[in-house]
């Protein structure tokens, strides 16, 4: 106990360093650190023993500065010097500590940007600087987002391949056990892999484009004991159809922070029997933070007690943060489509999420054909107050898809 504490004294002293032109800088600072995004986005980080805030920071502050790891999903100190040669100048490709103080003391006010565009090591940025808004999707997580930043707030839980802001399908009765998921499988768990195979990754500007084969959730035919199955399904560990996602980072008429989320779904290959097919389109997994839950009645334009048939709205307690999911009910499917909610692990920082889903439902497909789906969905982000104002007016641009 003595010496976690020793340690963790003196990793707050060590995260307050002396910039060159003599400021003090905040090491930690969400403009670039977060340790969800830390300890999820690097797997060593996670070997090393990092399981929660203190012992995160420590290891970024002793370790990770200097070895170029990005701490947030909206700053990379390796991709910011290679983004500005002045910074690479003045401190060299791996002047990473030195490129984090430029940035807090002279880079944000000078609105640089602290990412490359179009990718760099496995990773893909897209954002909306206006509204502070930052989107990645990772190669490890099969191009799925695995981070979602706004306002320096990170809402994105990434522990394992299940999480994110992904796509899936799965078949009833079979459930996970038949169940494509974009960014990966259970049993990918922190590997640096997935079964997952990536097709195509475009990033640039507001918009995210990917294509990517699917892993199951379950491994071919792996033994798990769960009702309905015995184990997966599949003969494979990767749906080899696509799955394809556009993501922009604005929505028509919406002046808040709003991104469109346009998943596509091929229905190909062979299928054991089942009654119902349920895509996932898509679904969020958030982080601890998220934990009051409501639902935008807009009929009344109201915040009410959560309702499957009304848009979800996931917000911090303060109503700092806040997140809100609309489909219009119009689009293919047999049965109504729902908002789903749930609470996972409750546990610790990494495990913590609170998810939301939208699913769209279609009966049973005819053995051996092909059959390919587009689902439009819209996700505001901000403070719950922004949050109700743009469900409100996407609401009322959808008006006749809601009362019809």
């Amino acid at each position: 106990m003595t010496e976690f504490i020793m340690n963790w004294l003196f990793g707050v002293l060590f995260a307050v360093a002396v910039s060159v032109t003599g400021a003090a800088v905040d090491l930690t600072s969400p403009a670039v650190f977060n340790a969800i995004f830390y300890i999820t986005a690097n797997v060593e980080v996670w070997h090393a023993g990092a399981r929660n805030v203190t012992s995160a920071k420590y290891h970024w502050l002793h370790h990770g500065i200097d070895e170029g790891l990005q701490a947030c999903g909206s700053f990379h100190s390796a991709q910011y010097i290679r983004r500005y040669s002045d910074v690479e100048k003045a401190h060299g490709l791996h002047g990473y500590r030195q490129a984090i103080e430029h940035y807090l003391t002279t880079g944000q006010h000078e609105h640089r940007v602290g990412y490359l565009e179009g990718g760099y090591g496995g990773r893909w940025t897209v954002s909306d600087a206006h509204h502070k808004l930052f989107v990645s999707a990772s190669a490890r997580m099969g191009a799925a987002i695995d981070s979602l930043v706004w306002n320096n707030h990170e809402f994105i839980n990434s522990i394992d391949h299940g999480r994110e802001l992904q796509m899936a399908f799965n078949i009833l009765p079979y459930g996970g056990c038949f169940n494509p998921t974009e960014a990966g499988g259970r049993y990918d768990g922190l590997s640096t892999q997935t079964n997952s195979k990536i097709q195509s990754v475009h990033a640039s500007g507001i918009t995210l484009s990917t294509t990517v084969w699917p892993a199951f959730w379950f491994r071919a035919v792996n033994y798990i004991g769960e009702k309905p199955c015995p184990g997966g399904m599949n003969t494979e560990n990767t749906y080899r159809h696509p799955f394809s996602k556009k993501v922009t980072l604005e929505c028509p008429g919406i002046s808040q922070s709003c991104l469109h989320f346009r998943s596509t779904f091929t229905i190909a290959g062979v299928f054991p029997h089942y009654t119902m097919l349920q895509m996932v389109a898509p679904a969020g997994y958030l982080t601890g933070d998220f934990t009051v839950w409501r639902s935008y009645d807009y009929s009344s334009g109201h915040l009410v007690a959560y309702h499957t048939k009304m848009p979800v709205v996931l917000s911090s307690p303060d109503k700092h943060f806040a997140m809100g999911v609309f489909a219009s009910p119009k689009q293919d499917t047999d049965e109504d489509m729902y908002y789903g909610r749930f609470v996972l692990s409750k546990d610790k920082i990494t495990a913590d999420t609170n998810k939301w889903n939208v699913v769209f439902r279609k009966h049973t497909l005819p053995a051996g054909t092909t059959h390919v789906f587009n689902y439009d969905t819209y996700i505001c982000v901000g403070t719950l107050n922004d949050v109700t104002a743009c469900l409100k007016k996407l609401t009322q641009a959808h008006h006749a898809d809601l009362v019809g």
